[in-house]
């Protein structure tokens, strides 16, 4: 699946100018080269970044044209610090679309197409894994990064994991390792994983994947979405199509 994971980022120290940037080399594969043309268009929920062909308008009519939409023109370029090909939409069709400091958003792209969407509050992008562990490939779901501390998930902390047709929710538990045969009996009892967190720093992290999975449906090709409360994330597959796109 065609998607990219990103949020909006300050063009100031006080987040007043919104910016949005995409890179890395797969902007080259959908036709998105060094110099090359991109005319940002607002929609609901979000932007679309068009690449502009050679018979284009004069690039005087098509910036007022893009204007007139709330849109700007912008070109792709290579970051001088990185190497990477960038693309970086500030201010104008950012607010426009609606899109404020620390939105979470999602881009899915074609050949010379980005759409980005946002994604509905307190939501993550999850990219899919394999366990390999059976020997054929399984769905894996991953969820790592300091953002789990703040919800409860810190070092060493126990959860469960809960499939059902549609998701898989992790619940953090009160009680502590001590209690971890307790823990474990009652998570079989009602047909659910005891997990542990593992990892330092901003590398906490758990998963869990295999057979367990089978009951929610998901597939290794899905686009996953993590919605999240203190002490409580729930695994849904992505729709596409609930979302703007």
């Amino acid at each position: 699946m065609n998607v990219y994971p990103l949020s909006v980022s300050r063009g100031t120290a006080d987040g007043s100018i919104p910016v949005i940037t995409l890179r890395g080399s797969w902007l080259a594969g959908i036709g998105f080269t060094p110099g090359a043309l991109i005319q940002a268009l607002p929609e609901p929920g979000g932007i679309s970044l068009i690449l502009c062909d050679e018979n284009i308008l004069g690039y005087k009519e098509l910036n007022t044209t893009t204007k007139g939409k709330g849109g700007s023109l912008i070109r792709v370029y290579i970051d001088p610090t990185s190497g990477n090909l960038q693309i970086s939409e500030k201010s104008r069709c950012t607010r426009n679309a609606g899109l404020v400091y620390a939105d979470a958003l999602l881009a899915r792209y074609e050949y010379r197409l980005i759409r980005i969407r946002k994604l509905p509050n307190k939501t993550k992008f999850i990219p899919a894994g394999k366990d390999t562990t059976t020997g054929k490939p399984a769905l894996k779901i991953r969820l790592s990064g300091i953002w789990l501390s703040r919800l409860g998930f810190g070092h060493g902390r126990l959860l469960t994991a809960d499939a059902k047709p549609g998701s898989v929710t992790f619940t953090l538990q009160e009680k502590g390792v001590e209690h971890y045969k307790e823990l474990s009996i009652y998570a079989r009892k009602n047909k659910m994983r005891l997990l542990q967190v593992k990892g330092a720093a901003d590398e906490w992290q758990f998963e869990i994947g295999g057979s367990f999975l089978e009951t929610t449906g998901f597939c290794i090709d899905d686009v996953y979405l993590a919605a999240y409360e203190f002490g409580r994330i729930q695994v849904t597959r992505l729709d596409f199509e609930q979302l703007g796109f």
